[in-house]
């Protein structure tokens, strides 16, 4: 089943598992189990006490972040376990840790901790106010940069599609946004659930910190090129790696724009590695033809 255009796409964040029927899947629970309990080990021993049916952590910032991560590593490797091998990886925003675990860069073990260092670095600036996303559907983006023009605290910080959009910035502010978004015609504009302004100006200070960190580790060349979100170039030293883990944090990404290249690379096998189905869905106002595959879908 390997062919040369199958990329495997990471997730930032666990939103649910209402949808999630990889348990389902011959080997994976017992994968997903070992990899919970080395993770409650290292970073978090309340991470034990998950179970997808009791819809566990989806209001905690930072496990959900493990979560996605665990269900990252855990798909991919029992996907290669069935001969199912990517010829390119991608991580959505927070998804890049995954990517690399994937990709040969970096052990399961340092990306627990480079998610639990980021986050405490970012917590130092997040304790100073209140912070957030947002997204917009149904606005152009020039749109999006006429009322943001009062607006100097929220930018927008990532494109999943023509007409979809992510803000980041102070709170206050954002929901401002999202009612004059809603004033200007947009059918969807809403708060995210993380209190983090991830991609923005904001977090450039932590992300300096952050860099001591990412420094430290044993970080080898990717053995399957990564493409990057920020800038759609194609990843594949170790400092190409340690810029983009310090970069993530606070420059702003193209999810579109990441996609379309991934298309032009040739590929027409997307698989979703984490629980539901966000990016398969955002997928459909991509043009172009290709396959985008659940978690669930590609473990049948």
């Amino acid at each position: 089943m390997s062919d040369s255009t199958t990329v495997f796409v990471f997730p930032a964040f666990v939103r649910d598992y209402h949808e999630d029927k990889s348990f389902l899947a011959k080997g994976f629970s017992d994968y997903f189990y070992q990899q919970l309990t080395l993770a409650s080990e290292i970073v978090d021993s309340d991470l034990s006490f998950f179970h997808p049916e009791n819809q566990t952590f989806l209001d905690h910032e930072l496990r959900t972040q493990y979560l996605a991560f665990i269900y990252g590593c855990s798909i991919s490797n029992i996907l290669q376990q069935r001969g199912i091998l990517p010829n390119y990886l991608c991580g959505y925003s927070m998804g890049i840790y995954a990517a690399l675990v994937q990709g040969g860069a970096i052990s399961f073990e340092n990306g627990l901790l480079l998610i639990r260092n980021a986050f405490q670095e970012i917590s130092y600036t997040t304790m100073t106010g209140r912070f957030g996303m947002a997204g917009i559907v149904g606005l152009k983006k020039d749109d999006i940069k006429n009322i943001l023009k009062s607006l100097p605290d929220v930018e927008i910080v990532n494109q999943n599609s023509i007409y979809s959009f992510v803000l980041s910035g102070n709170q206050q502010d954002l929901e401002r946004a999202i009612e004059l978004a809603r004033e200007e015609g947009a059918f969807h504009a809403r708060m995210l659930n993380v209190t983090v302004p991830y991609h923005s100006h904001l977090l450039k200070s932590p992300a300096l910190q952050f860099a001591k960190f990412v420094y430290t580790l044993d970080i080898h060349s990717l053995k399957i090129p990564l493409v990057s979100v920020l800038n759609q170039e194609t990843l594949h030293t170790r400092e190409d790696i340690k810029t983009e883990l310090v970069e993530n944090l606070y420059k702003h990404f193209n999810w579109h724009a990441t996609q379309e290249k991934m298309l032009s690379l040739g590929m027409t096998r997307f698989i979703e590695c984490g629980p539901g189905k966000s990016l398969k869905k955002n997928a459909k106002f991509i043009e172009g033809t290709y396959q985008f595959l659940s978690m669930d879908e590609a473990l049948k």
